[in-house]
């Protein structure tokens, strides 16, 4: 079998990389290629492109992409005609895969969607074109089922779960340990993306700075996504980072013994959620993208695990201090309510644990590959 795979941000390598895995155990000769990370290249995948290429945050700074995204598009089907790939599987990053599906379509190539666009937060004219080009769209939570079936389209869409659902087992099966008594432990994630690390981590050094300087019983915790070079950390946080214990690799184990996480809005927040960890989430994009996202964006919370844990009174699980709200000082004053308010912890705890219904039961990359051959034709090796 050989397939095409895209993958165009950290969290697709990601899932991407456990989909290779479990296709693999059920169809061995399988060959794959496209555009994806480290974590697929050692799942045994070939790199047309690196997806640190293709990463972008904001509509506006999608702009300066324009012009590569449009190359690697011609590069990539190029390679799947020429292969007479048995599929495409297209993970999230809309904005590219849309004109990518386009193409292969044309030519031919069976389309799965894997990792739905958030269609029912905005653009919710992508839906369609979503149904029309793929022949099946795979998503990770149920309630995007639930959206698409709404609205006449839920023929084509499955739900199988959110990978990640997996990994928390794994990880947290090996419990790391509480900070010593009297200490509290407080965990930066300041994104996986260059754009993302300077506009936010500054952001988080100062916050961390203030709560220090506050507070004495805190140990300050910061992880390192493996795309981001610590030569990037050590420009932006200076002194601070060796102060704090950075770390790398599996750490859902860590959030779920720590007390609280500042958190850039992203796939980090469903970590968050199903670490159980209260969090502080932010976020900044250019100016002129914030707006055009304030007119486009149709729900009222922008954190994945607030939109799970949402108990429809229009409460928000997790404080969310998005743009001008960013600043060190809001930071911290968020990160001490969580600290020493034990009640209010407790409580984003209970509704975090509520929203992981929504993920499905582990089993997600196994039933994606299911889904997949099944789509394709091939079943079972």
């Amino acid at each position: 079998m050989r397939l095409l795979l895209s993958a165009g941000e950290v969290s697709g390598d990601q899932h991407g990389a456990a989909l290779l895995a479990a296709l693999k155990e059920r169809v061995p000769e399988l060959e794959a290629f496209g555009l994806g990370g480290e974590r697929c290249r050692a799942e045994g995948m070939r790199l047309l492109a690196h997806q640190k290429d293709l990463a972008i945050i904001g509509l506006v700074e999608a702009l300066a992409k324009i012009r590569f995204a449009r190359r690697l598009i011609h590069v990539l089907t190029k390679a799947a005609t020429e292969a007479r790939v048995d599929a495409a599987v297209l993970i999230d990053s809309p904005d590219f895969h849309l004109p990518l599906a386009r193409r292969l379509a044309k030519a031919g190539i069976p389309v799965v969607f894997y990792v739905s666009p958030q269609v029912w937060a905005w653009r919710s004219g992508r839906a369609k074109k979503l149904a029309r080009l793929g022949r099946g769209i795979l998503t990770l939570f149920r309630f995007e089922k639930r959206w698409y079936d709404a609205r006449g389209l839920g023929e084509r869409v499955t739900w199988v779960g959110h990978p990640l659902v997996d990994e928390a087992a794994r990880e947290l099966a090996s419990p790391v340990p509480a900070p010593p008594e009297g200490r509290r432990r407080i965990v930066l994630m300041p994104g996986s993306r260059a754009g993302e690390i300077r506009k936010l981590l500054p952001l988080l050094r100062d916050a961390a700075a203030i709560l220090t300087a506050r507070r004495s019983d805190l140990d300050v915790v910061l992880v390192k996504a493996d795309s981001v070079p610590e030569s990037l950390l050590r420009e932006i946080a200076g002194d601070a980072l060796s102060r704090w214990n950075v770390v790398s690799g599996p750490h859902l184990a860590l959030l779920a013994a720590s007390d609280v996480l500042v958190v850039a809005s992203g796939t980090a927040t469903v970590e968050g959620l199903l670490a159980g960890i209260p969090m502080v989430v932010v976020y900044r994009v250019a100016a002129l993208s914030y707006f055009l996202g304030k007119i486009l964006i149709k729900v009222p919370n922008v954190a994945m695990a607030n939109i799970l844990s949402d108990p429809g009174d229009g409460s928000q699980t997790v404080p969310e201090l998005i743009q001008k709200a960013a600043t060190p000082e809001r930071i911290a004053a968020e990160v001490i309510r969580f600290l020493a308010e034990p009640a209010r912890a407790a409580e984003a705890r209970r509704r975090l644990a509520l929203g992981r219904e929504d993920l499905g039961p582990p089993g997600a990359p196994g039933r994606t590959a299911e889904a997949i051959l099944d789509l394709v034709g091939r079943g079972q090796a």
